[in-house]
């Protein structure tokens, strides 16, 4: 198992290997999906899918104690763009935690170790709210995932994941970087996709309800970015900002994209305070 982090009320944060790894804790009190989804034997169920390869697992452990899991399932349709496409299948926590976060710190880590973009289908307006809360957001025709065939799927792009932040988690970004180059040892990643800037998180009036779970349809790269470290100057198409997932030599994170054509084709990532640029990635060619 890999340890990803830990809370600063001390609940740990780990991404699960193998079925035997679930001898070491006691199974905590949860109620949604046994109430509303029949899932009565919550140690069956996660053995079962950790013998599944296709099957992330990470959950949240205080006193030896599972208080909060995220199942996550690779999905079997490519993404447009070539990069990965994990469905979040179903994500809860115990109702002692419920309304304090952690159904949302549980999600930093995932988002942190999963490649490329993430669905996932909230079976109640509470949990589209929580999904929105995490930028989740409907999908349209320029999706980079097709779910034209799929409704009621929401999707977190690979590159809005960088506006996932969560005050009160201590990443262990070593054993987050080790797990993530290990489920994806061939794709172009971040060096760090778990933001570190903390951010204040909502009040419980403007939350949503945490300890709501969901479920969906059992529906079963690219080069990495150049890294250049001198500063540029070139015409190219201003595409926005974007704030990356790690800093700049210069501490600064956001940058300024420009869609550049002739020679050297593809996306430019400039960091706006020293003009170096961070990332090149290539137009991918047909």
């Amino acid at each position: 198992m890999f340890e990803l982090g830990k809370s600063e009320d001390g609940i740990a944060f780990y991404k699960l290997e193998h079925a035997f790894e679930l001898d070491k804790f006691t199974i905590g009190e949860f109620t949604y999906f046994r109430k509303y989804l029949g899932m009565s034997d919550y140690l069956s169920n996660f053995q079962s899918w950790l013998k599944r390869p296709t099957v992330v697992l990470v959950v949240a452990v205080k006193d030896n104690t599972v208080l909060g899991w995220s199942m996550n399932e690779k999905w079997s349709s490519p993404a447009k763009d070539s990069r990965p496409t994990y469905v979040l299948r179903g994500i809860e926590v115990s109702p002692k935690l419920a309304r304090t976060g952690m159904g949302k710190k549980i999600f930093c880590f995932i988002s942190g170790i999963l490649v490329g973009h993430i669905i996932t289908k909230p079976v109640n307006k509470i949990a589209k709210l929580f999904f929105e809360s995490l930028d989740f957001v409907e999908p349209t025709h320029n999706s980079p995932v097709d779910l034209g065939n799929y409704p009621g799927y929401l999707i977190l792009e690979e590159s809005r994941k960088h506006v996932v932040a969560c005050e009160g988690i201590i990443p262990y970004e070593d054993n987050v970087k080790a797990c993530r180059h290990k489920l994806f040892p061939k794709e172009a990643v971040s060096d760090s996709l778990i933001n570190m800037k903390k951010e204040p998180e909502a009040s419980d009036s403007d939350s949503p309800v945490e300890g709501s779970g969901h479920v969906t349809t059992s529906v079963p790269g690219d080069k990495p970015p150049e890294d250049i470290s001198s500063p540029v100057d070139f015409e190219g198409k201003f595409l926005g900002e974007q704030k990356m997932m790690s800093p700049c030599k210069c501490g600064n994170f956001l940058v300024n994209k420009y869609m550049v054509t002739g020679k050297r084709s593809g996306t430019a990532f400039i960091c706006t305070n020293c003009n170096v640029e961070r990332y090149f990635l290539p137009m991918k060619k047909k």
